[in-house]
């Protein structure tokens, strides 16, 4: 690796990842693919021509493709007279046709690998960018995939937008949608919006959402707060999720939902699908674009959606984003006694609600009253080095007399690392909110403080027993709620667990 300090290596599939340093301390992420020789190369190109033609389009779905392309590639090799050195070099034939046949071409290993967020092309002339989990307080890293031109770059992009069921034309240069995989592609095609000529940027998603139990073990809340959040989602509250871009609003959003009850029925709204709920009574909606570049009568937007959704009696409406007109919408549904829950681009919670009330959004002061609580979370940088997500505040928003206020009831100690407050009294005394709830169900205070903690006990189990996965979070879930034994047992079982590990886990 020459002059280059090997910071991790790892295999994806039959390829090599180096995670590298070069003496500048500028990090890159390089991949080694199984080499090919020019002759290679050019009975690659040669297959690639007859296998298009040949190939059934549902070969991919096979479960031993592979195998038929190998025999396919064979009998091919036969018929133009390189038999003998396509035996050769079989194996590395096979994977690239493999690759550009049913992967991601180029690009393929990242895509693949599950330790990148995002894979980014800003321009033919720049090496593609990624953004590493594991490396992500160096930001973009640099690979040593570049396109050769903009003829390619505009025939790559191409390819990759028909994975989304869709094209890019002069006419409509760009687009933002999701793959059949979950991932999500915002691109513009030639020089026609963007320079020098095409770019991509894919946020990749995991087939394995991420859990409530999950966010917990990570650190990005501990079970005091997922537990006054579950609370308030028990009262049909309106929770607003803010935070900056890649902050990891949706996947919280996707998190704290499955804390819903199983029994109510939720209905989701986004722009491009990303939510994924356990519940039996779930509805998803997507907003659609026009088919028409000259009008919009056969556009769909959220604001449309979230009118339309309150006529399937919904108790809980969930939009991925908003970012226009359509939260009016979302609160005159919560002042019907829907819940909801919705993600908004902020820094924190006053800039929130001045945003609000400007255009185009327009919510004034009787609206923004029936936010219950905003949740703030931000990418940070711990003391290791390591990108991170935290909720950094929970505020409650305050009706009083002509005015709003804001009232922090939990949040991140960045001087101390560590979640505040540490003691559910203290929350109890706190919130607004939860007293709020306590009249109205007639729970005195320890009754309040049974409440949350029984909560604690139940997910702080979960996490003892490495219960994190999708399935396994959302039958355990349910059972809080059709199951009081296992309700009662949690504590229990949290005591059975020792204070240690109970500590560990609470005051991340």
């Amino acid at each position: 690796m020459g002059s280059y300090e090997i910071l991790s290596q790892y295999n994806v599939g039959d390829s090599k990842v180096f995670i590298t340093k070069n003496s500048e301390g500028k990090v890159f992420y390089l991949i080694s693919e199984p080499q090919i020789d020019n002759v290679g190369k050019a009975v690659f190109a040669k297959m690639m021509r007859y296998l298009y033609i040949s190939l059934s389009s549902d070969l991919k779905e096979k479960s031993d493709a592979k195998e038929i392309i190998r025999q396919k590639i064979f009998e091919l090799s036969k018929e133009i007279g390189i038999y003998r050195h396509t035996a050769k070099i079989i194996d590395s034939l096979l994977y690239y046709v493999m690759r550009d046949s049913f992967g991601y071409g180029i690009i393929n290993v990242p895509m693949t690998d599950p330790n990148l967020e995002d894979i980014l092309e800003e321009n033919f002339t720049k090496p593609v960018g990624v953004v590493h989990k594991k490396f992500g307080e160096y930001g973009i890293l640099d690979t040593n995939i570049k396109f050769n031109s903009m003829e390619a770059a505009n025939s790559f992009v191409q390819k990759l937008v028909q994975r989304t069921g869709k094209s890019l034309t002069a006419a409509v240069p760009y687009i933002d949608s999701m793959t059949k995989d979950g991932h999500r592609i915002a691109a513009t095609f030639g020089s026609e919006v963007s320079l020098p000529g095409a770019n991509f940027t894919i946020r990749k998603f995991s087939d394995e959402p991420y859990t409530i139990t999950k966010l917990i073990q990570m650190g990005t809340l501990n079970p005091m707060m997922a537990a006054y959040l579950w609370i308030l989602l028990d009262s049909k509250a309106f929770i607003l999720v803010i935070g900056s871009t890649a902050a990891g609003k949706t996947t919280t959003i996707g998190a704290i939902s499955s804390l819903i009850n199983p029994q109510l029925k939720i209905i989701t709204i986004e722009d491009t699908p990303e939510l994924r709920f356990g519940h039996t009574h779930w509805q998803r909606l997507i907003t659609r674009k026009s088919t028409s570049m000259f009008e919009d009568k056969y556009e769909v937007t959220m604001d449309d959606l979230i009118r339309l959704s309150l006529r399937s009696r919904p108790d809980f409406i969930v939009v991925g984003e908003v970012r226009g007109k359509e939260i009016s919408s979302l609160i005159q549904a919560v002042s019907t006694g829907h819940g909801g829950l919705t993600s908004f681009h902020a820094s924190d919670a006053n800039s929130t609600l001045v945003r609000m009330e400007s255009p185009p959004m327009n919510v004034h002061l009787s609206g923004q009253m029936l936010i219950s609580v905003i949740l703030r979370q931000n990418r940070l940088v711990d003391s290791n080095g390591n990108v991170v997500r935290k909720v950094t505040e929970i505020t409650e928003i305050i009706p009083e007399q002509n005015k709003i206020r804001l009232k922090p009831v939990m949040g991140w100690d960045v001087s101390n690392n560590r979640f505040y407050p540490s003691d559910v009294k203290d929350l109890i005394d706190n919130s607004v909110r939860l007293k709020e709830i306590a009249m109205i169900n007639g729970w005195t205070e320890d009754e309040m403080i049974n409440q949350i903690v029984t909560r604690m006990c139940f997910l702080s189990t979960m996490i003892a027993r490495n219960e994190t996965d999708f399935e396994t979070v959302t039958k355990g879930l349910a059972k809080f709620y059709y199951d009081p034994l296992q309700r009662s047992m949690s504590i229990l079982n949290t005591k059975s667990l020792g204070e240690f590990n109970y500590a560990r886990i609470s005051a991340r």
